[in-house]
């Protein structure tokens, strides 16, 4: 070995000539040996007390890898007072179980938590087989958060084509556009459950381009989705109604319980009427055209049994039935619970509060007794 030390402290090895503090060189250049080079202190651990302001710079070799330090040189930072990896690649290629090549985050990957891109451009987060292009997984928390403070909101956007994403063309007609769909585990395999979805409405064209919102949810014993809340590009509604024909179009009802198309939970009246409301107290369904709130087809009924009188041809004859709630201007039906005489028409009105007249009228060119008989008389609002 060669060692020259000039005055100003120059040191070689291998050669009399240093062109630095420290210059060390290979016993051949062109065919070095393989003790060739320099070992820096090799640890196993970092030290357990930290370095100071003296070892600032100074190099170890951690020859396995540590928690979230992987193999390899580290020099001591004292500004961050913390021990940096030098030169280290935080990308490294593998393979995953399904045979994918890929390339992972090595800190991540010592932390127990993948981050991969696979060759064929699927992205995953906690997992280093992503089933879609972009996925995160992991036992808890994987909620999704954009933030911003701006006027320009972060958006969530999905764009779709036809043709190519370099010769993009219309969609095809009622084709679909986008969705945010839920997934779920039944115990057998992963089932799709419902979701929010956009289609073309009809089919584009330029300056055209209709849609159609749609969410999805499935019923119980099935895995299929039903289409439960539908807007066309109209702006109809259809609550499983498929094509909506008004503003608002609901399904319709059946005999089974819990199936009605509508139904209102009762609850306190408006302070003050509001026109176009419907409410329902519990006891009437109430509806304000105007200013005033009115009752809607509010129902009052009596049976009673009437003998009215012989009636002269051509004549009538009238009778009071007591029917409690009804009030003059509304609206009321009767009749009798069999037959009655040839040639005798009746009719009924409220003539008074709680009072309704029912009128016979003789049509026959002979006297007419009618026998007496049971009569229903309703009233409605």
């Amino acid at each position: 070995m060669l060692l020259s030390a000039p005055a100003f402290t120059q040191v070689g090895i291998n050669t009399t000539d240093p062109s630095s503090t420290l210059d060390v060189q290979a016993s051949n250049s062109a065919s070095p040996a393989s003790t060739d080079g320099i070992l820096i202190p090799r640890v196993t651990a970092f030290p357990s007390t930290n370095p100071g302001a003296n070892q600032d710079g100074m190099l170890i070799f951690l020859s396995n890898a540590i928690g979230v330090s992987d193999k390899g040189f580290y020099y001591w930072d004292n500004s961050l007072s913390r021990w940096m990896n030098l030169g280290a690649e935080e990308w490294k290629p593998g393979v995953n179980g399904s045979g994918d090549n890929y390339i992972y985050a090595t800190r991540s990957k010592l932390a127990g938590t993948d981050m991969i891109i696979t060759d064929d451009g699927r992205i995953g987060f906690g997992t280093d087989d992503p089933v879609e292009r972009f996925e995160f997984r992991g036992p808890g928390d994987n909620d999704f958060q954009i933030t911003s403070a701006n006027t320009n909101p972060p958006n969530y956007i999905l764009y779709n084509t036809g043709g190519t994403i370099d010769a993009p063309t219309a969609l095809a007609t009622n084709q679909e556009v986008g969705s945010l769909v839920v997934k779920t585990h039944d115990g057998a395999g992963i089932r799709e459950v419902g979701g929010f979805r956009f289609y073309m409405d009809g089919t584009p064209a330029v300056g055209s381009t209709p849609s159609r919102f749609v969410i999805s949810t499935t019923p119980t014993g099935s895995t299929a989705q039903r289409e439960r809340i539908i807007v066309r590009q109209n702006g109809n509604v259809g609550f499983s109604e498929a094509n909506p024909t008004a503003t608002l179009h609901l399904r319709a009802g059946s005999a089974t319980a819990n199936s009605a198309p509508l139904k209102f939970t009762a609850g306190p009246l408006l302070s003050t009427p509001e026109a176009g409301t419907m409410e329902y107290d519990g006891t009437q369904f109430y509806f304000t055209a105007g200013s005033t709130r009115k009752v809607l087809l509010k129902g009052f009924s009596s049976t009673v049994t009437l003998d009215f009188p012989s009636i002269p041809n051509n004549s009538s004859s009238e009778l009071t039935v007591t029917v409690p709630g009804a009030t003059v201007g509304s609206s009321c039906n009767c009749g009798p619970n069999t037959s009655i005489e040839s040639g005798i028409m009746w009719n009924c009105y409220v003539s008074a509060t709680n009072t309704v007249t029912i009128r016979l009228l003789n049509s026959q060119n002979l006297a007419v007794n009618p026998t007496s008989k049971t009569w229903k008389v309703n009233v409605v609002e």
